[in-house]
């Protein structure tokens, strides 16, 4: 990888993330800004690059750490998640969403499906949709193999269905954490802290409560210019304006 076009972490030193290919001159000139403290400048360059260039995992990193030195933990918080779809295992970046969720005091409760959370995100969703893909393929060529030479040791068949089993179980935990992820896309991060969820989509209707910024929250609907939300662990619901969350997976 190479580690010397990532910016350095708020803490710790800079990551494994896969560099961006294109535009490499503004992605330098971005890096720069940062590195000289216009943290503001950068933001705006970096998210210019997204718009241009489409989804990139080192440059949401870059994007959460402008908003981290600018304290927006909110956005830091939905810029890292957003970089963490691409590539879930980097662990300077899963160290520096940490970083943020503290400093917002934003804490994740684990839930009762922790472990089967952790498993079904270990991998990106297109990681898993490649296993299997790939297993479905590797079974297609096994099967036509053996019917076109056939495999008359024992040992061929024996290390045939070994192979085979294996690649049935890659397709079986791909298919269940692709289910298990279904409702990801309904995902999203308070932005403000100053957020308030409302009983009706309006400035005017009674507010019900605060979630704070930086919390995970289920988007449900959409309406004027409202998200219903629900915050999970709680039985805080409602309508939030749209400027005050944001989807993880954004829109295109």
């Amino acid at each position: 990888m190479m580690r010397s076009f990532l910016l350095g972490l708020i803490l710790l030193p800079a990551g494994n993330l896969t560099v961006l290919a294109a535009a490499p001159a503004a992605f330098d000139q971005a890096n720069r800004d940062f590195h000289d403290g216009r943290f503001s400048a950068a933001l705006v360059s970096y998210e210019k690059l997204l718009a241009d260039e489409g989804p990139r995992a080192a440059i949401y990193y870059n994007l959460g750490n402008c908003h981290q030195r600018l304290g927006q933990y909110g956005s830091a918080i939905l810029a890292y998640e957003r970089a963490r779809l691409l590539t879930p295992r980097d662990p300077d970046l899963l160290a520096n969403l940490a970083l943020a969720r503290k400093a917002a005091a934003a804490f994740e409760e684990s839930g009762e499906h922790r472990y089967m959370d952790a498993a079904a995100n270990y991998l990106s969703r297109n990681e898993w949709s490649w296993l299997i893909a790939g297993g479905a393929l590797f079974l297609g060529g096994l099967a036509a193999g053996c019917g076109f030479f056939g495999l008359p040791r024992r040992g061929l068949r024996q290390a045939a269905l070994t192979v085979g089993s294996l690649a049935v179980l890659g397709m079986i935990a791909g298919t269940a954490a692709l289910y298990h992820r279904r409702d990801e896309a309904d995902h999203g991060i308070v932005l403000s802290d100053k957020a308030e969820v409302r009983l009706s989509p309006f400035e005017q209707a009674e507010s019900l409560g605060t979630p704070g910024v930086g919390r995970t929250v289920h988007i449900r609907d959409h309406n004027g210019g409202f998200s219903y939300i629900e915050v999970p662990g709680t039985h805080l619901h409602g309508w939030l304006p749209d400027k005050d969350v944001a989807a993880i997976i954004a829109e295109k």
